[in-house]
């Protein structure tokens, strides 16, 4: 465990299972907060308690240890959120050239239990967007192949 961590836990500001969440959010790491989304964690400053994410709607916001540790869940470089805000050209590549893959990783990354609803989300106005989905599929104005 991080000396640091450690020495909150033994002054008794995180337990040691927040600490071991903790690990799991290091700087650089994409996370999900259930009100505020997809964010990255910024930073640790633990001599103030707090971890700093830069969440959509909230950039550079400071959230003390433990709550984050028990309301950030943190994704793997393989979630299909990280992967599209690290890299969405690759994911609309992957969409035109394997959807199967793109759904299968969207899939997995909502732990087998996507909805039509939720793979929806996760694609349109990113990966899709409204209006040029038809050039992403290979469809022209006329709606005719081309």
């Amino acid at each position: 465990m991080d000396p640091e961590l450690e020495k909150l836990v033994e002054s008794g500001k995180l337990t040691s299972k927040a600490a071991e969440q903790l690990e799991k959010l290091r700087p650089g790491t994409f996370c999900l907060h259930k009100s505020w989304g997809l964010g990255r964690v910024r930073g640790w400053n633990l001599l103030l308690n707090q971890i700093e994410i830069d969440f959509a709607s909230k950039k550079s916001h400071a959230m003390q240890v433990q709550y984050a540790a028990e309301n950030l869940k943190p994704l793997a470089p393989e979630h299909f959120l990280a992967r599209k805000a690290t890299d969405l050209a690759g994911i609309r590549n992957l969409a035109r050239e394997d959807p199967v893959a793109l759904v299968r990783n969207i899939v997995e990354s909502l732990d087998g239990k996507a909805t039509t609803q939720q793979i929806g989300e996760w694609l349109i106005d990113d990966v899709f967007t409204r209006g040029g989905m038809e050039t992403l599929v290979g469809i022209n104005q006329e709606g005719t192949e081309g």
